[in-house]
């Protein structure tokens, strides 16, 4: 290609230290950045009254060379400005002998300092945990991040990066020079490994990049805690899933052989004296609870044509309530109702299955309490138009442990408990768009808040 006037002047448009110059070292055109370095009143015309004679020389002898050649020559050399010992310069000089031009790009060392103070910039403050490794395995630089998540482990002294990942436990079988030969051959490298820090498990993969120009490693290491919960928590569900269907088919199995036994001690009871009397007795119970347990079994698995309705929420606690409160009394618990909501409280539902939901959570909470206990039932606006129900109980209370799992399926916190009155608490909510959660203290009690979204007066 051909230099011509245009071309020339494409290149002095560049925001970089250029200048264009023919054979003999005439100066024919320089940018405005490379103005910038030489006094506007006296701009050079040679190329000698800009460079100090050793990189004079060097460029004076490729463009000797160069005009032997046929094709466009590019070449690098370095040396310092004329008259200025101190800045060292970068020179690469592109010739093309068809044109007998040649274009000289200068790069100051303040320039390389200035990117150099750039991208430690960049890697002291980027959101992931940094860390620069040389050729030796040994750290050498960490970012803000990885000091934060990690704590320092260069403190003391300097630590390899086999000891570091040392403290990771590793799921699958590990092999640090598998990893770091993987690095050097590919590039990059990555293993997911998972760390605990403060009690808590936290994942991470960890990018272990060459950059070849240095010979060092990237460590780069991305959370994927996250994720990792939301995997775990579609495999839970799958697992539940499959659990259901499996019950669902055993509880239909069983019920009918177990509808004959309880026909049979119906008969049986009055056929009976004495001892044998009372045995079947509790034999009876016994069915009866296991019928029970089969068809809150089938409840929680079965898919359910829901008669859904908008009905007033103030209404059906009353009338949970009224329906509680001889166990209340037998019980000697102090029951209240709160609901300082003066208008009407409207959901869209299934009223017989938020009804079912609440005698389950209110009798749950009279059962973990003794005599002279409060029950209380606080109806109130929640946020984004939602309405919320808390049941808060003085009983025995939970563990964060219990707390965690007690809507988990045929876990209870009761002797005899099903484990399952729960789950079909949870269930029922969630379908309805709502949410529940709990919280408590062992010996002081439990908190049950339930939210549904409102309908308006309006929209009904």
């Amino acid at each position: 290609m051909v230099l011509k006037s245009t071309d020339i002047n494409k290149f002095l448009e560049s925001s970089l230290f250029k200048i264009i110059i023919n054979h003999n070292g005439e100066i024919l055109g320089m940018t405005k950045a490379f103005k910038s370095l030489v006094k506007e009143n006296d701009l050079p015309k040679y190329i000698s009254e800009i460079f100090d004679e050793r990189l004079l020389v060097q460029i004076e002898n490729i463009l000797v060379h160069s005009s032997f050649q046929q094709i466009t020559v590019q070449e690098r050399v370095k040396g310092c400005l004329k008259d200025d010992c101190d800045k060292h310069v970068s020179c690469y000089i592109i010739y093309q002998p068809r044109s007998e031009k040649a274009i000289i790009t200068i790069k100051m060392d303040e320039q390389t300092k200035t990117l150099s103070q750039l991208y430690e910039s960049a890697f002291q403050t980027a959101k992931i945990p940094m860390a620069l490794v040389n050729e030796w395995g040994f750290f050498v630089s960490l970012n803000e991040e990885f000091n934060k998540t990690f704590f320092d482990p260069t403190r003391g002294t300097s630590i390899h990066l086999k000891s570091f990942l040392e403290n990771f436990h590793h799921d699958e079988e590990f092999c640090y020079t598998e990893y770091v030969v993987q690095a050097k051959n590919e590039g990059v490298a990555q293993r997911k490994l998972s760390y605990q820090k403060n009690g808590d498990i936290q994942y991470f993969n960890l990018l272990l990049e060459v950059d070849s120009a240095t010979e060092m490693f990237i460590l780069r290491v991305l959370d994927m805690t996250e994720q990792e919960h939301m995997l775990q928590l579609l495999a839970h569900s799958d697992q539940l899933s499959t659990t259901g269907e499996i019950a669902a088919s055993i509880a239909h199995e069983v019920r009918n052989p177990m509808t004959t036994l309880h026909g049979f001690l119906q008969l049986l009871e009055h056929e009976v004296t004495g001892s044998a009397h009372k045995y079947v007795t509790v034999i009876q119970g016994e069915v009866k609870r296991m019928n029970e347990i089969l068809n809150e079994m089938l409840a929680l698995s079965k898919p359910r044509v829901d008669e859904v309705t908008v009905f007033s929420l103030t209404v059906l606690m009353e009338e949970v309530l009224l329906l509680l409160q001889p166990k209340a009394l037998l019980d000697q618990i102090n029951l209240f109702n709160e609901n300082f909501i003066t208008e009407p409280i409207l959901i869209k539902a299934n009223p017989n299955r938020v009804k079912q939901i609440l005698v389950n959570l209110l009798k749950n909470a009279m059962e973990a309490m003794g005599p002279k206990g409060t029950l209380t039932v606080h109806v109130c606006e929640g946020e984004q138009q939602n309405v919320d129900i808390l049941i808060s109980d003085t009983g025995t209370g939970m563990s964060e442990e219990m707390m965690e799992k007690i809507f988990l399926p045929f876990v209870s916190g009761k002797a005899g408990g099903t484990g399952l009155g729960l789950p079909f608490v949870k269930k029922t909510v969630t379908e309805y768009g709502g949410s529940i959660a709990v919280s408590s203290e062992e010996g002081v009690g439990s908190v049950f808040k339930l939210t549904f979204p409102r309908v308006s007066v309006v929209g009904t």
